[in-house]
């Protein structure tokens, strides 16, 4: 793990690669994933690049892509097959690697016409489809129209037209809107006959109404089969419409009314034998397109189910090409050498992987130029953080990376987060109960971790997947601080056997003084009338020893990012900031701690001279207000004395951090001033000689954490270094009492779940109704995952969070930091994954 502790040396590089070895020397630093370009043409429009066609021509292939997954999404078995093949594409993805950009290009231009000429047909196919089911459906409702008219008057012989007096004796019908002859005395009538959408039927009528002010008589009859839009593929329900009007106007009206409604027309022969042959011919004709349309279809499925095999493969390698040449555009182009120039920033342990990488891309592309990689020196550049992770560490450090990117090679808070996060964590959710739960939930996730890891999670489950050995090791805490606690599911635990017993039932409680319980609480204390008493003293003291802990490695750990710097300025940061910092500290909370443990060591009524043991808090207090005013009780002899030394040592902190820090800076950057005349001379002088500068690892060593910049004015270092103490001296105190939500929760974590045992589980059992027991039996389990599992478990996350992110890093973590982005192929494919 000693790599986690600081970033990766880095190092800028710059590469000479030849301009035909270009394209194969980026994609093998892809698949390598560990160098991060620099723009070299930043001034430069996007559009004005060197490469902007081929990321144009990309561009338009991934639309073509976008294309060919629509079409294959509308087939459901083909998209089944897309699912499978996108687990396992190796064949595909080989075989299209092989294939050049431009053959690739010329794939996709063919495919894409087909499909879209299949479309096409298809639209056709599936119109005239329609077309003819609803022209069936017309001559069979026709049909049915006038033979409930013929009801009425008697049957018409065969063959004959349909002249049936409707409406008179005598009368004659028409065919599809034509005026028909009648006897004498008859009227004269038309019909039009249709199909419309069945929602459209109530605004038609109305409108129909209106236009021809009444003088028309409508039927309608409702079609089972649904229609299927050949454009939009929505299944539409429609009706059958048959109109009988008088009057040419009334026909020019009402067809206009039709169209206006999106209403099909449709004719219809005057006889019953006319309207049978023609729906003879309909129904033939409707045969041998559904053949047609089965053909099509099953031409078009083997079509995408050959681009289904190919398509994620081909999302792949575009992907890829294109952020080939949106790297390449970032590159210099050397007119005169006939190459590119490419800088970056790479760790300097991979340097011959690099190397080994460029020399396979001169193989692949037959260049007679090897590519050249040479470190050069970075001027007034921060390099960016690289910390290596793996699936264990991953999501500790974006907890940390959350707050901040760390600053190069300081040292990093993930180290220690990997304990102290779970276990603050553990302290305010101590159950045994509650964490084995937790446990189980982990471990499945931990189980089912390749499965998940295929899949596209949503949001409420990626989150606990990506963390899962953060909740993982949460709740083995939270299970080891439920023993402590000796709680389960807020009931005692007596493993070892009480230490407490009761001689008579009259008497209370007494400890047996020959021995201790060995590990935890005594579950005696459960149920005991100084119960919350005896906690709420337990986990306050505790939640103030664990907080002065932590901020006194977050002290010292700023120690170690002075002693990394190697510069004048961080001696003085060593010696007069750290080194009073932790003598503040100490001297006052250090010195609380020591009376914490103090006053849980002496036992109190068996002194020889019997005294109440003092309260600590109005002892530090008074030991600032009334230096002069021996304690009451005095707790050890010499305590008076101790305090006047542990003033005197919290008043120096102060001085040093001060005005000696400030005299120290202020000599220094008097020093520096004059100094800046002669180095800057000695530069001019070395650039001039034409030397190329190799950065070693020392030169990064030495500057890495170096914040300060020569040319600021004292003025401004003092104003800081004074708003720096005074935020420090008032964050130690405001930072202790902040750990007492570790006491806070824990106890609201414990009180809850003992209120939601005593009230849904005791009471019932206790009554004895069977049906009531099992009804409040899984209130509580209900309430209690509901409560306790998850919103109590997310409120300890985020406390737990709040305690690293502000009391924790803010006394060693700067934070600054660039997080170092390399060009890999792994991050551009999975995007989600970085």
């Amino acid at each position: 793990m000693g790599h986690l502790w600081r970033s990766e040396p880095m190092q800028l590089v710059q590469l000479f690669v030849q301009i035909e070895a270009a394209h194969d020397t980026v994609d093998e630093l892809g698949n390598l994933g560990l160098i991060q370009f620099r723009d070299l043409n930043p001034d430069v429009n996007a559009f004005q690049r060197n490469f902007v066609n081929e990321v144009k021509r990309c561009d338009e292939m991934e639309r073509k892509l976008r294309f060919f997954e629509a079409q294959v999404g509308q087939e459901p078995g083909v998209k089944r097959l897309l699912s499978s093949v996108s687990v396992d594409n190796g064949a595909a993805s080989s075989s299209s690697s092989t294939q050049s950009l431009d053959e690739l290009e010329g794939r996709f231009d063919e495919l894409e016409k087909e499909l879209a000429q299949m479309n096409a047909n298809q639209t056709m196919l599936n119109r005239n489809n329609n077309e003819l089911v609803e022209l069936q459906h017309v001559l069979t409702k026709d049909a049915v129209f006038f033979q409930e008219a013929y009801g009425n008057v008697g049957e018409p012989r065969r063959g004959e037209d349909a002249r049936a007096p409707l409406l008179a004796s005598g009368a004659s019908s028409g065919v599809g809107g034509d005026m028909f002859g009648a006897a004498a005395g008859g009227v004269k009538l038309g019909f039009v006959t249709g199909v419309i959408a069945r929602d459209k039927i109530p605004a038609f009528e109305r409108v129909l109404w209106r236009a021809t002010r009444g003088n028309l008589f409508m039927r309608q009859a409702t079609v089972e089969q649904k229609l299927r839009d050949p454009v939009s593929g929505v299944e539409v329900e429609k009706n059958v419409f048959i109109i009988f009007f008088q009057g040419d106007r009334l026909q020019q009206k009402i067809k206009k009314i039709c169209e206006s409604f999106q209403a099909n027309v449709y004719p219809s022969p005057d006889t019953t034998r006319e309207r049978g042959e023609l729906l003879n011919q309909v129904t033939h004709r409707l045969q041998d397109l559904e053949v047609v349309l089965t053909r099509s279809r099953e031409n078009r499925k083997q079509v995408l189910a050959s681009v289904a095999v190919h398509l994620q493969a081909w999302r792949t390698r575009v992907m890829k090409e294109k952020a080939i040449y949106h790297t390449m555009n970032m590159f210099n182009y050397d007119i005169g050498r006939k190459c590119l120039i490419a800088e970056g920033w790479c760790p300097k342990t991979a340097t011959e992987e690099i190397q080994y990488a460029l020399r396979r891309a001169t193989q692949r592309s037959g260049a007679l130029v090897p590519s050249i990689l040479s470190v050069i020196r970075a001027v007034h550049e921060q390099p960016p953080t690289y910390n290596r992770t793996s699936k264990y560490t991953k999501a500790f450090q974006e907890i940390v990376n959350a707050y901040g990117i760390a600053h190069y090679r300081e040292v990093n808070p993930a180290v220690l987060s990997i304990v102290t996060f779970p276990f603050l964590f553990g302290v305010m959710f101590g159950d045994v109960g509650h964490g084995f739960f937790l446990l189980i939930f982990s471990l499945i996730l931990i189980i089912k971790e390749k499965q998940l890891g295929s899949q596209k999670l949503n949001e409420i489950i990626a989150m606990p997947f990506g963390g899962r050995y953060v909740l993982f090791l949460m709740s083995l805490f939270a299970i080891y601080a439920g023993f402590i606690y000796n709680e389960f599911f807020s009931l005692p635990m007596d493993i070892f056997g009480t230490t407490w017993h009761q001689p008579n039932s009259t008497s209370g409680n007494i400890p047996d003084l020959t021995r201790t319980y060995p590990f935890g609480i005594d579950p005696a204390w459960k149920g005991a009338p100084n119960e919350l008493d005896f906690y709420n003293s337990f986990k306050m003291k505790m939640s103030i020893v664990f907080g002065i802990l932590q901020m006194s490695v977050g002290i010292f750990l700023s120690f170690f990012n002075a002693m990394a710097m190697k510069r004048p300025h961080s001696i003085i940061n060593m010696w007069l900031n750290v080194v009073p910092q932790i003598m503040f500290l100490w001297s006052i909370f250090g010195y609380m701690c020591f009376l914490i443990f103090y006053k849980w060591y002496i036992d109190w009524p068996h002194l020889p001279v019997p005294v109440s043991p003092p309260f600590i808090l109005p002892l530090i207090i008074g030991m600032f207000l009334q230096p002069s005013q021996p304690p009451e009780p005095v707790m050890f002899p010499g305590q008076h004395t101790l305090h006047y030394f542990l003033l005197a040592v919290a008043g120096i902190s102060l001085m040093l951090m001060l005005p000696v820090k400030l005299a120290v800076l202020k000599m220094l950057h008097n020093k520096e001033h004059n100094q800046v005349g002669h180095e800057k001379h000695h530069d001019d002088h070395h650039d001039h000689a034409g030397g190329v500068v190799h950065h070693q690892q020392d030169d990064f060593d030495d500057e890495c954490l170096d914040v300060s910049h020569g040319d600021i004015e004292f003025s401004e270092v003092a104003i800081h270094q004074v708003i720096h103490t005074i935020e420090f001296v008032l964050g130690a105190i405001s930072n202790t009492a902040s750990y007492l939500r570790l006491w806070a929760l824990s106890l609201a974590h414990s009180e809850l779940s003992t209120v939601f045992w005593d009230r849904l589980v005791a009471g019932p059992v206790a009554g004895g109704s069977v049906p009531m027991i099992f009804v409040f039996w899984s209130v509580w389990f209900a309430g209690t995952f509901a409560v306790l599992l998850v919103m109590e478990s997310l409120s300890a996350f985020l406390h737990a969070l709040r305690l690293h992110w502000v009391e924790f890093q803010n006394k060693f973590y700067i934070g600054d930091g660039t997080r170092f982005a390399p060009f890999e192929y792994k991050t551009i494919l999975n995007p989600e994954e970085q």
